[in-house]
C-alpha cells in the first residue's frame, strides 16, 4: 500500500476455530475521520499471502492510497 512510518495501517489476524485464517485491515486519517475496512476469511487455500493480498486490494479499493498520501511523512 506503500504506507510510510506515520500511516495508520492496521492488521488483525486470527485462526478460527476450523483452522482458517481471518484477516481483517484497515486504515485511518491521521485524526481518524476517514477510515477504510476490510475482511477475508475462511479462504478454502487459507494462503497468507493470498489473504493478504485480497484484503489490500479491498482497502485500495476503498481508496487506502488517497488516505496515505494525505498524511504527511
Amino acid at each position: 500500500m506503500r504506507g510510510h512510518c506515520n500511516s495508520p495501517i492496521a492488521g488483525f489476524c486470527v485462526s478460527e476455530p476450523d483452522g482458517q485464517l481471518s484477516l481483517h485491515g484497515m486504515v485511518f486519517s491521521r485524526d481518524g475521520a476517514k477510515f477504510v475496512h476490510a475482511h477475508h476469511g475462511g479462504e478454502s487455500l487459507n494462503d497468507p499471502a493470498v489473504l493478504g493480498s485480497r484484503v489490500c486490494a479491498d482497502l485500495l479499493r476503498q481508496g487506502a492510497r488517497d488516505i496515505i498520501e494525505g498524511i504527511p511523512h
